[in-house]
């Protein structure tokens, strides 16, 4: 089982120059050799980034193993960019390395360029939605106020309507009224049963006593197209009455 083996910081520096410095006069453009100079690159990068990174205060300054290591490892890296610019500049002109340098901080710069416009970007979206948000809030609040301001109002300045108020308005329906006259009367012992018919055929029945008698007429319901009582059961609603 064959392991890749992954290179970083300075091996990986040297790997990229020595694969540059072998294929260099077989390549046709820069193009041939472009991911080799990149790996440079980031060999250089990755050793700027580790430079003293986990280590104390007191290592940092005060390590001389790690002092001579970040020295030497210096001097080679320097060693390699001046070759590899050597090279470079020797087969594709005097001014290609100053090229690629100017290139590659172009791009470097486009890209934090672009990525701080992303951060400005969806910062303001956020804000946007935030802002959005508590806007409608604020709305749904001051609805509510007034709603519960117009209920208030309306609760203690609403008028309780008179009777005569509330038929005039119709909130309540008098019954149509009618004359009714006395028709027929019936006696059993001391009870009078008082017969009436009205208009459109309106009948009504009450009992008194004989002492009292039968008014002749009185405003009675309009109930129309109503039935005559039966002499029987008037009859016998008398006899339960005189019980």
């Amino acid at each position: 089982m064959v392991v890749m083996e992954i290179l970083t910081g300075i091996a990986l520096v040297q790997k990229s120059v020595s694969f540059i410095k072998e294929n260099i006069s077989t390549v046709n453009d820069i193009k041939g050799i472009a991911q080799q100079i990149d790996g440079f690159f980031t060999g250089e990068s990755q050793m700027n980034k580790k430079q003293g990174k986990g280590m104390s205060l007191a290592q940092q300054f005060g390590s001389v193993e790690s002092s001579a290591t970040d020295f030497i490892d210096r001097k080679l890296l320097e060693e390699k960019r001046q070759e590899l610019k050597m090279m470079i500049n020797l087969r594709f002109g005097p001014t290609a390395w100053d090229e690629i340098i100017t290139e590659r901080a172009n791009k470097i710069a486009e890209a934090r360029e672009a990525s701080r416009l992303q951060r400005i970007e969806a910062s303001q979206r956020q804000k946007e939605f935030i802002d959005t948000f508590q806007t409608i809030g604020i709305a749904f609040c001051l609805m509510a106020v007034l709603i519960m301001i117009f209920l208030f109002y309306f609760k203690a300045y609403a008028k309780d309507y008179t009777r005569q108020q509330k038929i005039q308005k119709g909130i309540i329906v008098l019954p149509t009224m009618t004359t009714c006259r006395l028709k027929k009367r019936k006696v059993y012992k001391d009870k009078m049963a008082c017969i009436y018919q009205g208009a459109q055929k309106t009948f009504t029945l009450d009992f008194t006593d004989i002492a009292n008698g039968c008014p002749r007429k009185y405003k009675c319901v309009l109930d129309p197209n109503g039935k005559q009582p039966s002499i029987d059961s008037v009859m016998e609603s008398l006899r339960s009455i005189a019980k």
